[in-house]
């Protein structure tokens, strides 16, 4: 008698905010490029989003924070012999939050230590924040850039340029001891915006971070849904909002957001 045996997934994990927000289509073009159907994408983002807070919002919408939200829960039993890839990125948003480089690259280690307690093999990637970006800003880039992106904020623009310095230089520590490649991004991938990767050099960005894994698949996928995904949980006007898991389910893709 033939048993099947069962499918085997690819499993990927996103953390970060605004940038994995925005360029999200595109980032589904790159995953479906490298890696073989079916892909189950486990992911934490969203305009705003922290890390380290409890809540963090954007307009009227708010999320959990990254550390607290129901993603960690919801990682399946890793599958034998089993690869699972992972990119944590947008870490700089928490200074904005009044959040500490030193409690931000901790986060960061958490984060790492989480994903590797859950699979021993998954590969990471983090990424730098914009330094050399926020170190160019003017007086008045930083407060166009503030008053439409962090209107609450009130870091001034050699507080977010000093506390950036050390949070790149933190996260470099982290990178270094717990062996994880970490990617630079280029300043000319930024405009006006000095924190947010312009449309047109998203693909090559979140390209260039997903050749720090070691492991890429032999047959590509293909783009069948490169929709945005809604939070399991999210707080609109102050009510809080539940959506169904997977939030996007397709013929190659699912993909399940916390």
């Amino acid at each position: 008698m033939s048993s099947t045996a069962p499918e085997t997934r690819t499993r990927v994990v996103l953390l970060g905010a605004s940038n994995l927000t925005l360029a999200w289509p595109r980032i589904m073009d790159q995953l479906q490029a490298r890696f073989s159907a079916p892909l189950d994408i486990y992911t934490a983002n969203g305009m705003g989003r922290s890390y380290v807070c409890d809540r963090s919002g954007f307009v009227f919408r708010q999320l959990p924070g990254i550390l607290v939200s129901s993603l960690w829960d919801a990682l399946p039993t890793p599958e034998r012999d089993s690869s699972p890839v992972g990119l944590l990125t947008d870490f700089g948003n928490d200074l904005l939050y009044g959040r500490e480089p030193q409690e931000i690259a901790a986060a960061a280690e958490e984060c790492i230590h989480r994903l590797r307690s859950w699979d021993q093999n998954c590969q990471l990637v983090i990424t730098r924040p914009p330094a050399a970006s926020v170190e160019s800003l003017s007086w008045l880039r930083f407060v166009l850039a503030r008053f439409a992106l962090f209107p609450m904020s009130r870091l001034t623009l050699d507080g977010v340029k000093s506390k950036t310095l050390e949070l790149d230089q933190r996260l470099q520590e982290v990178a270094a001891k717990l062996d994880v490649p970490i990617h630079q991004s280029q300043t000319d991938w930024y405009g006006v915006d000095p924190i947010h990767v312009r449309r047109k050099h998203q693909s090559q960005a979140f390209g260039e971070m997903m050749d720090l894994w070691p492991t890429q698949a032999d047959t590509p996928s293909y783009a069948d849904n490169r929709s945005r995904p809604t939070a399991a949980v999210r707080w609109v006007w102050g009510r809080e909002r539940e959506a169904a898991q997977p939030s996007i389910a397709s013929a190659s893709t699912s993909v399940f957001a916390y």
